[in-house]
């Protein structure tokens, strides 16, 4: 009897002990499934696609997922905001100046390298955050502290916009109450606004300034301003503007000069918006001096399918071709032919230094314009008995000696007794007959853009001596 006792009471032990150790791997094994629940759950909260966390509307570059979701976990790490809350409402590639991403830290050491990267605004609804990373997200900083979406769309400083809606009227001729705001954000940038001018240098330190859209009639301007509206800047990439047709119609005929094909078959392809840093439109010639001054204007680029020009205006209405932007696939230069000996005029007469004769256009006249060597440029029409349109000018000597010195250096092999003819067909044209001690060339004002570039940089200085004279 107490053996089976012992038995059972033994037996029964060995029940309770494997009950209770099987329930211990159990509750062991139940507690490490959630552990690891617990640890993957952050991760699993982002989701999978692109397209789930991208509040925004398709965009041609397209921010890459490690990006993505680099921004949104540190925003939920450090502003304690579940990942399921926050969406990406805006970005845009961005190259930063330096390994900082344009946003150092004090007394800190910022390798000066372009990064290319990525600006992206991450939202809750309510707040905003601003994160400049790299291309991978694998550096990233927080540009600014949470700004609230509400009170973003009403504290425009009223400094800001003035400034910005002067400027769009300076710039289109529009009075400010034609010119409506659409919409405006804060950014991060540098001290030109990262919109430098040529040349310029800009303090690279992080600031806060506004970038504002504005509506000009057909015309979307955007402008940014530093923080009080004392520093104001036309984006020109993001901005777009209707070319005025005078313009656009001065340009076609002037590139169907260039190119020599049909006017129907031009077309413009492509305007921007543009502020030039001088009144020559960023172009120098020889022998003009063009002081610094802001000219608003445009970028115009005219193309025929196959070739391309390049055109810089000036409001109101100065253009210009940009030869080193343009494109031509042709040999558009003209071949001269020698000018027959009977046809040739007289050489110069001493004292004389340069001689222009003129003639033809619709008023049939001759002009004949001498440049002395003690600077006085005699113009008479010939014909004239009674010389009563002769007009004498002086030309200071500094400019006298640099166009003497710009004949030596570029037109020994130009004055040859050649002469440029016009196109076939053209009429009422002007045909110019230039005389140096060199010789003599002939060219007509259809075919001026198409003269070898040492012909043109001397027609250039001469057109602007005679200018400078009469003004």
């Amino acid at each position: 009897m107490k053996t089976s006792i012992k038995t059972y009471i033994t037996t029964k032990q060995i029940k309770f002990f494997t009950a209770l150790i099987l329930t211990g791997i159990l509750s062991v094994g139940s507690n490490f499934t959630l552990l690891k629940s617990a640890t993957a759950a952050p991760r699993n909260i982002l989701p999978e696609k692109v397209n789930e966390i991208l509040d925004i509307n398709h965009k041609s570059n397209g921010l890459p997922l490690p990006v993505a979701r680099a921004v949104l976990r540190d925003v939920s790490r450090t502003q304690g905001v579940l990942p399921s809350k926050l969406k990406i409402a805006e970005y845009h590639q961005q190259t930063w100046s330096d390994g900082c991403l344009g946003l150092p830290k004090p007394d800190e050491f910022c390798t000066q390298a372009l990064v290319p990267g990525w600006r992206v605004i991450v939202s809750n609804g309510t707040q905003n955050w601003i994160y400049h990373t790299n291309s991978n997200g694998r550096s990233l900083r927080l540009a600014n502290p949470a700004t609230s979406v509400n009170n973003q769309s009403k504290n425009l400083p009223t400094s800001v916009k003035n400034a910005v809606l002067a400027a769009a009227s300076q710039l289109t001729k529009l009075p400010t109450s034609k010119i409506r705001i659409v919409n405006f954000k804060q950014i991060t940038t540098d001290g030109c606004l990262g919109l430098p001018r040529p040349d310029e240098a800009c303090i690279q330190i992080a600031q806060q300034a506004w970038e504002v859209n504005l509506q000009a009639g057909k015309q979307r301007l955007v402008y940014r301003a530093n923080r009080d509206g004392s520093q104001v800047r036309l984006n020109q990439n993001a901005s777009s503007s209707a070319l005025p047709k005078s313009i656009s119609d001065a340009i076609l005929a002037d590139a169907e000069e260039e190119l020599g094909v049909p006017f129907s078959r031009l077309r413009i392809v492509r305007v921007e918006r543009r502020e030039w840093p001088d009144r020559c439109l960023g172009i120098s010639e020889p022998l003009i001096l063009c002081a610094p001054s802001i000219v608003p204007g445009w970028r115009v680029t005219v193309s025929d399918g196959k070739q391309r020009l390049v055109y810089r205006v000036g409001e109101p209405d100065t253009i210009r071709l940009d030869k080193q932007a343009s494109k031509i696939n042709v040999n558009n230069s003209l071949k001269p032919v020698p000018i027959p000996t009977s046809e040739l005029p007289p050489l110069l007469e001493s004292g004389v230094v340069f001689r222009q004769i003129s003639s033809g256009g619709f008023a049939g006249r001759t002009y004949e314009t001498v440049l002395l060597d003690d600077g006085l440029l005699i113009r008479t029409r010939m014909g004239d008995a009674n010389d009563s349109e002769r007009s004498v000018r002086r030309v200071s000597l500094q400019k006298l000696r640099q166009f003497q010195q710009l004949l030596e250096d570029k037109g020994a092999n130009e004055f040859q007794n050649l002469s440029y003819p016009a196109p076939s067909g053209a009429a009422d044209y002007m045909i110019y007959t230039l005389t140096s001690s060199d010789g003599t060339v002939q060219y007509n004002d259809i075919s001026q853009n198409r003269l070898p570039r040492n012909l043109q940089v001397i027609v250039a200085a001469w057109n602007q001596l005679i200018r400078e004279a009469q003004g």
